[in-house]
């Protein structure tokens, strides 16, 4: 199952240009930054960070994926996952205690 971690749905209109960043910082100051600029005009109402998890809510691997886009567009696969918050006690335990991250909301 994909298990959404952190959603925002603030429409914003991106152009070309424009670009998205995903960062990993550790503890010792160094990070890696992935850039990918924006080439198509288009406003964008779907922003999200999710990880697969197996149906249990365990979550294998360390791992994180991002989306961003129009949620009418999205894949049948993105429209169906799950909210963090959503998933039952059981679940919500064992992803927590296999992803190794926790997250830190705006």
């Amino acid at each position: 199952m994909i298990v959404i971690t952190s959603l925002n749905t603030n429409p914003r209109y991106v152009e070309p240009g424009d670009a998205f960043h995903l960062t990993i910082s550790d503890a010792t100051g160094c990070s890696v930054v992935i850039n990918e600029e924006i080439t198509v005009s288009k406003t964008i109402d779907f922003v999200a960070s999710f990880r697969f998890a197996l149906s249990d809510g365990t979550c294998p691997g360390f791992h994180l994926t991002g989306i961003f886009g129009c949620s009418s567009e999205l894949p049948e696969e993105i429209k169906n996952a799950v909210m963090f918050e959503d998933l039952p006690k059981e679940k919500k335990d064992n992803f927590i205690n296999s992803v190794g991250t926790r997250c830190l909301q705006e």
